[in-house]
This record gives C-alpha cells, structure tokens and sequence, in this order.
C-alpha cells in the first residue's frame, strides 16, 4: 500500500472553499484506490489571524479522511514577519510528522499557513514532493496577484519593489487590533484602556499603531524582499509542479520556475451528485445566480450593479448563495446596495450557505452562473460544476476563466471590472432565449476527479521511480502513525 501525506492550507468543516474541495475528493479517491493517505492543514480564522489558539494541534476524521491540524497556537508561536513563507517550528513538526506517518510521497495542494518550511522538511527526510497549484500563493504574497488598485499583477519585480507597496502594509496590524492586544496583557491595561473616552483611546491605539511601524517596519521590508527567492527556490526543489491552465504556467515560469517540472493536469470533479441535476425548468424569468465567498475579490458587487441597471421590468431575478457574514464589512456593504436598490433589487433574493452535496440541485434552479471575479481564479470549481449540470456561465474574461469559457459557445464573458460590460450580457441572455438554450446545448461533459487522478497516479509512479530506481515504487505493510492520528 503507497502512503501519501496530502497538505492544503485550510480545510473542513471550519473552511470550505474549491481548494479544500478538490483536496478531499482527491484524498478519497485515493483512499478508494488502495492509498493510505493523511491531509496535514491548518486552522487559521477567516479575519484576524492573530489570536492564538490554546492547543497546538488536532487530529480528526473528515468524511473518512485522517486529518492532521497545525492550530494558531502552534502557527503564532514566535510569530515573525518571515513566518508567512518559511516557518521553522511548523518545519519541525511536519519533520515529526513525517517520520511517524513515513510517506512515500508529500503532495501540496497550498502551503500557505503551512510555509516552504515543510518542503524543507520533507527534502531533509527523503520523501519527494509534488505539488498541484491551485493560486499563485508561491509568487504572490496576497495570492491573487491583484494590485492594491484593482488592476492585474504578474509577479514581484526586481526587489519586489512592487511587494512592498502592495503587500508591506498588509503585515501591520490594524491599529484597534493593536490596542486590544496591549489590552488583553493584564486586567489593569484592560481596565485603563477601557476607562479611555472613544476619541482618545482612537488617538491611542492610532499613537500605538506608529510605533509598532516605527519598530517593525524594517523587518517587515525585510520579509517582503526576501520572499520571492525563498519559494522560488523551495518549487523549484519538488519533483513535479501540476497546473490547471496555461495561464499558470506563463506566470510561474516567468517567475522562475523550471518548466520541465510544470506539467499539465486540469481540475477534475466529483460528477456523480451533479449530472443528475442537467434537466432545467425555463420559465418567462431568468434565473441567474452568484455561489461563493461573499467577499471584493469575488466581484459580488459588479454582479449586483449590473442586475441593477437592468431595464425596468426586466424578467430577471438574482438568487445570491454565499455567508454574508464571513467578512462582515464586505458583507454589510452588499447588504446596503440592495436596500439602496429599492425596486431594483426587488427580484434579489439571499439564500445562505449550503451542503457541498446540494450543490446539484442550487444550480438545477438557475438558468446562470455569474462568476464576476476581479482575480485570475485558475480553474473555479464552481464554473465546473455549474458545467456538469448543463448552467451556462457569464465570467470575466480574465484567466483560467476565459480558458475554460468560450464567448457566445458556452458561456458569455465580460470585461473586468467592468459592471456595465456585465450588463449588456446578463440583457442579451434574458431578450435572446436561443442563445440561452444555443449556450446551454453547447456544454460538454466534464472532466472527472477519477480522470484527474488518474493522471496524478501516473506522475506519482514517475516521481516514485526516479526516486528509488533500484527499488519497487510501492511500500507494503503498516507504517506507524501513533502520536499524529488516531483511528
């Protein structure tokens, strides 16, 4: 039986985005092929990733897959700035953790919050790596190579001089979080800052604020400069590095990794509770829909302006599918537009979150998929399975999106950022009901997870035989897992 240790940066019940997704379907595919697999992941919260837990790790099964979780307490422990890429605590454990669980073979599907530290770790230990990339986290410090004014990055530049306009600030904490940190020191701190008039604890934790820059801002620079070379040269000691789309390819080797590792192996799906759910009831209205994390990078607001400016009595309506409250100040501010819209938003309706598994039936109900994102996004799984159950798509035309859609064949695209160019689609797909049933005839059938692992098994025996020429790539028998997992 071959061992595989399988790392994401976050993962369920607690995070539930595509990443995780596609890390637990290729995770239980592999435990049905016969492969003893562990996920390695780690717990941060979704905003301010700060607070220290109070255990370091946690072990747990998900949908029969052993999970193994780096908690805050062990990701915060000395927290510096360098922490975000190179980690030496969490190297050491993921050091323990290899030598306990013995794999054959580490497979990255994120490394943030876990950092290059375990790449380290597991080139010290003798197990190769491979990695499927699902964003750019290794090139891009805020992952999605977005610039602080909206408009589309390709990597840092000589310096990373763009890093540290784009990306520095980020590692100064808000100044409220600051002054609650000093708070939560002793209960006299706590006392006296509570005691402060609102004005002049904001004068405060703003006074705080420049000081902790004062001290810190050189390390953070630092950080920002030294990053790129470090994950550079981390991706560029793995074996094979899989991508879903040309896109990802062009950008990483522009950014210095070694093409002869890339190889192409899109995103595969879980078909089985989709396909049931091909068959659309049309009505006089139109149906479109938004799934996902309600957050700026999604584009939600594009979405919601364009629906907006439809015309008046536009047979249209807008079911929107996410938690509003993930990113509250996002979320809020989605909330307002609607109340803003008065009759306009009349047809908008909030639907919440919902089961991965009733993905099928939500999007049995629209008659479109918006994916109006203002980020490359690789390969959204959400486009996928909105393919799988024959729901057209209108996308930004902008990477991995404009790669798997094709205008006016199976799918409409729009240009980013731009809420009226979104319009114009959502209106020709309403007053033109052919295109609508021509788009949706046009779909193919999608790729599947067992297709996608299959190719990910043939780079697995690949890798396995360069590792161990002499050897038989397969290991048999039971390998100790005690002190990481329990069953």
């Amino acid at each position: 039986m071959k061992r595989v240790l399988l790392t994401v940066h976050k993962f369920f019940p607690e995070h539930k985005a595509g990443t995780e997704v596609l890390t637990l379907k290729v995770a239980q595919n592999l435990v049905a092929r016969g492969y003893e697999v562990l996920v390695v992941t780690a717990n941060p919260p979704d905003l301010d990733a700060r607070h220290p837990s109070e255990s370091e790790t946690k072990d747990y099964v998900h949908e029969g897959i052993n999970v193994h979780s780096i908690e805050e307490a062990l990701r915060l422990k000395g927290y510096n700035f360098k922490h975000e890429f190179h980690h030496d605590a969490i190297k050491k454990h993921f050091g323990e953790i290899l030598q306990s669980f013995r794999p054959d073979l580490l497979h990255i599907f994120h490394c943030q919050n876990l950092t290059a530290g375990i790449i380290d770790a597991a080139t010290e230990n003798n197990v190769p790596v491979v990695c499927s990339l699902t964003d750019f986290w290794f090139v891009c410090p805020v992952v999605q190579l977005k610039k602080r004014d909206g408009s589309m990055c390709r990597g840092p530049e000589p310096g990373a001089r763009n890093c540290l306009t784009c990306y520095t600030p980020e590692l100064i904490p808000p100044a409220d979080q600051l002054l609650q940190a000093v708070s939560n020191k002793s209960a006299l701190a706590k006392s006296a800052i509570g005691s402060l008039p609102a004005p002049v604890k904001a004068l405060t934790a703003k006074v705080l604020q420049l000081g902790y820059c004062a001290v810190k801002v050189k390390s953070a620079i630092d950080a920002t400069t030294e990053r790129p070379a470090v994950l550079r040269d981390a991706l560029n000691r793995t074996k094979s590095v899989m991508i879903p789309t040309k896109l990802m390819k062009d950008i990483f080797v522009e950014n210095g990794i070694n093409p002869q590792i890339i190889e192409h192996v899109p995103f595969g799906l879980d078909t089985s509770s989709l396909t049931a759910h091909q068959k659309k009831t049309r009505s006089q209205q139109v149906t479109f829909g938004f799934v996902g994390t309600i957050f700026e990078h999604k584009g939600l607001d594009l979405l919601i302006e364009a629906f907006q400016n439809l015309p008046p009595n536009c047979p249209a309506s807008l079911k929107i599918y996410g938690d509003l409250k993930q990113f509250p100040d996002y979320g809020q501010r989605i909330e307002d537009m609607v109340v803003r819209g008065g009759t306009k938003s009349q047809n908008i309706e909030f639907c919440g979150t919902f089961p991965n598994s009733q993905l099928g039936a939500v999007l049995q109900n629209l008659d479109v998929l918006v994916v109006p994102s203002r980020w490359y996004e690789n390969t959204p799984l959400v486009i996928q399975s909105a393919f799988a159950t024959k729901t057209p798509v209108v996308a930004t035309n902008l990477g991995g999106m404009s790669e798997l859609i094709k205008h006016e064949q199976n799918g409409l695209l729009f240009e980013l950022n731009d809420a009226k160019s979104l319009q114009v689609q959502l209106e020709r797909l309403v007053a033109d009901r052919q295109l609508l049933e021509k788009i949706t005839d046009n779909i193919a059938a999608e790729r599947t997870i067992e297709e996608m692992v299959d190719d990910i098994e043939n780079i697995y025996e690949k890798v396995l035989r360069s590792a161990r020429p002499d050897k038989p790539s397969p290991t048999t028998g039971a390998h100790p897992v005690s002190g990481i997992i329990s069953t």
